[in-house]
């Protein structure tokens, strides 16, 4: 007999369904011990695809040999509904390049769009996971973008916070040009390609009086020229040897184990300490920024390798993490050449509104005109790319909110002994050695559709609220502004006792008496030093409004929403005969 694989699997799938029988493997096991699993939710604004299935039957794997333990293994579905993927599938749909587009088009609309699109392609993920016999309660999900979810975040976050694991710090990050947005570590590790870009070795003139010989120069390696407009520093390790090289009338100082980048005739002069270095002056390669504090002089710097380069390395405070840290320490400026789009300011004038990549050949044809070029040469390397549009990632210098991962290291490494990992060498392998390197977890995003960061910050005092939850929230005292509620002045609908709201069918405008109440009004008003009037746009109140903003020298605002509530066929009518179709025998009158 010849089997029939699929069409066996549907009976089996049609089986477990009309008999409940995931429902009921939780259902016998009521009283047994928990095996917590946690659904790394998918986003449903894409089709799935063939790796999807590999994913799903894993957890499936893993759920079904729990629960053939014994374990009662709940299975709850979840919907990944947040995100920088929404947004760019949003973006794409529009035509927009950039968050100045998002923002034109309106923040509200966009975010709009993508709450609808998050469920584009639901039938087909709950097809799927069916299909693959992947049980899964998809009846009650979580999703990520209700209240709900969003207060449990806040909760973690606050945690996190008494813990004293949260802080705000100026920070060279991981960024997206493109995006606009930071990346966390792990993100950054998802998009690693291998290049070959120029790298250059430039020639940065001493002119400290200690240097009498003219023609010498610091000799410095980067593979960001783009960096370059942003230096104000070149670190060398205090323990290194460094040379004085002459070459071809010109004399060059680099470290003793790195004399083979001359790669042509040479003749050593001085053997110098690296230490004695220190504080040595040369002339910025560019001035287009004016520095706030002293620049362009020689560091000492403990992470100055051996293995490639010179052994002297150019500092950007603004475009790299140690360049930031070693900055902080030597009290330099930073000079932030570069916008948030990745483009020169206009103070570059060179390359100003040239995307910094872009501008690297340029950079390079410059240093050679002016003979500070000493050699240049491709290089191969690894470098981050963002793994959602594939753009070339920028270090750069930004306020971000973190966690402190580095305090808690131990406590990660220790914890991640306990864990049984499959395949085992992840363990010391990929995920140990990520371990050991912890960096701190920056977790705010510049964008628009995500879990809002619920810290505030007093701009004057600097004083932090963390909310936690919506109760927190509600009990907050955020402002310190009053609301006046005022009646409009008397007026014909007060004297004739007229029904009136929108449309306006009796003519009901303020009395002469109305006029003077609302007048003296405006008078007591005025030491309140009042902002803002917004009133409906009926006569009676639109004029009471009017001769209020007269008196406090204030423009109104008026909104149709605060009009009067509206009292259908009766509009126009005697206000009694409104009693009497809502109370015809009199009895409300009689008992008050």
């Amino acid at each position: 007999m010849e089997l029939n694989f699929p069409e066996l699997e549907k009976r089996i799938l049609k089986f477990w369904k009309q008999a409940r029988v995931f429902e009921k493997s939780i259902k016998r096991r009521a009283k047994a011990r928990n095996f917590v699993f946690y659904e790394g939710p998918p986003t449903a604004n894409a089709k799935p695809g063939i790796h999807h299935v590999l994913a799903r039957i894993y957890k499936d794997i893993i759920c079904r040999y729990k629960t053939m333990q014994g374990f009662r293994v709940l299975r709850k579905a979840g919907w990944d509904t947040h995100g920088l993927p929404v947004e760019l599938e949003i973006e794409k749909k529009l035509g927009l390049k950039n968050k100045k587009d998002i923002e034109k088009y309106g923040i509200a609309k966009f975010n709009k769009l993508c709450k609808e699109s998050v469920w584009n392609y639901k039938k087909d993920w709950e097809k799927l996971t069916e299909r693959v016999a992947f049980w899964l309660d998809m009846k009650n999900p979580y999703v990520t973008y209700t209240p709900n979810y969003i207060e449990t975040v806040w909760w973690i976050i606050k945690e996190i916070y008494k813990k004293g694991l949260l802080y705000q710090d100026y920070k060279v990050v991981p960024y997206c040009p493109r995006c606009g947005t930071s990346l966390s570590s792990h993100e950054v590790a998802q998009g690693y390609k291998k290049i070959k870009e120029p790298s250059i070795y430039i020639k940065f003139k001493i002119q400290d009086t200690r240097y009498k010989i003219p023609d010498t120069y610091l000799l410095v390696w980067t593979t960001t020229p783009w960096t370059l407009p942003g230096n104000v520093a070149v670190a060398i390790n205090p323990n290194f040897t460094y040379l004085k090289a002459k070459v071809e009338g010109e004399v060059l100082l680099l470290a003793k184990e790195r004399l083979s980048v001359l790669g042509k005739k040479y003749k050593i002069l001085e053997k110098i300490k690296g230490k004695d270095l220190l504080g040595l002056e040369y002339e910025p390669l560019y001035k287009f920024t004016k520095p706030d504090k002293k620049a362009w002089f020689v560091i000492a710097g403990d992470f100055v390798s051996l293995e490639e380069g010179t052994g002297l390395v150019h500092i950007a405070p603004a475009f790299g993490e140690d360049d930031m840290k070693i900055g902080r320490e030597n009290d330099l400026p930073v000079l932030l050449s570069v916008d948030e789009e990745g483009k020169f300011k206009k103070e570059v004038k060179k390359w100003a509104g040239m995307f910094v990549k872009d501008a690297d050949s340029l950079i390079i044809e410059d240093i050679k005109k002016r003979n500070l070029l000493f050699k240049e040469e491709l290089y191969e390397h690894d470098y981050p790319f963002c793994w959602r549009c594939d753009s070339p990632l920028l270090y750069y210098a930004k306020q971000s909110w973190f966690i402190r991962m580095k305090k808690i290291k131990k406590d990660l490494i220790s914890n991640n002994q306990k864990i049984n990992w499959v395949p085992s060498h992840l363990k010391k392998g990929r995920f140990g050695e990520w371990l050991k390197e912890i960096k701190d977890w920056v977790i705010s995003r510049e964008r628009y559709w995500g879990t809002p960061v619920p810290i505030w910050q007093c701009k004057k005092c600097g004083k932090l609220e963390v909310i936690g939850s919506k109760k927190d929230l509600a009990s907050q005292k955020f402002t310190n502004n009053k609301y006046f509620v005022l009646r409009h002045g008397e007026s014909r609908r007060n004297i004739d006792k007229i029904a009136a709201c929108w449309p306006e069918k009796v003519a009901s405008p303020l009395t002469k008496r109305g006029k003077a109440q609302i007048i003296e009004v405006a008078k007591r008003l005025k030491k309140e030093k009042i902002d803002l009037i917004f009133s409906s746009d009926l006569q009676r109140t639109k004029q009471t409004a009017e001769i209020v903003g007269e008196g406090l020298n204030l423009k109104p605002k008026f909104d149709k929403k605060l009009r009067e509530f509206d009292v259908g066929k009766f509009n126009g009518q005697p206000v009694e005969k409104i009693g009497r179709y809502w109370d015809p025998e009199g009895k409300l009158s009689k008992i008050g």
